[in-house]
C-alpha cells in the first residue's frame, strides 16, 4: 500500500492533464482516497496500539473505534473530492496553492459545454 501510494501519487499529480480524462481522473482519484484513507487507519491504529493503554486499558476500544470513525469520513470525503467532476482530487489540491484560478478555468470549461 505504501509503495502503490509513493509510485503512483506522483505520476497522478505531475502528469499533464492531456494524458488524464475524466474517468482516468476518477479511478485514480478514488483509488488514491482508498489507499490514503486505509494506510490512515493502519497507522492510527498502531498509535492506539502503542500509546493508549498507557493512558487506559478501557481506552483502547472507543480509540480503534475513533480511528475507524476517522478513516471512514477520509475516504467519504475524498470520494466525494474524486468524483465531484470538476477535476477531482488532482484540481482541488492544485487550487489550494493557485487559488480560484483552477476552479475559474474549470468553470469556463463547464460553461463552455453548457453552450
Amino acid at each position: 500500500m505504501t509503495t502503490f501510494l509513493a509510485v503512483t501519487a506522483p505520476i497522478y499529480f505531475f502528469a499533464p492533464d492531456s494524458l488524464i480524462n475524466d474517468w482516468t481522473d476518477k479511478i485514480f482519484g478514488l483509488t488514491l482516497a482508498v489507499n490514503v484513507s486505509a494506510h490512515s487507519w493502519i497507522g492510527l491504529n498502531y498509535v492506539v496500539t502503542d500509546y493508549v493503554p498507557k493512558i487506559s486499558k478501557a481506552m483502547v476500544g472507543p480509540a480503534r473505534l475513533f480511528s475507524a470513525g476517522l478513516g471512514l469520513i477520509t475516504v467519504v470525503g475524498l470520494g466525494k473530492i474524486a468524483m465531484n467532476g470538476q477535476g477531482g482530487i488532482k484540481s482541488t489540491i492544485l487550487a489550494l496553492w493557485r487559488g480560484n484560478d483552477v476552479n475559474d478555468k474549470v468553470n469556463e470549461g463547464d460553461k463552455e459545454l453548457a453552450s
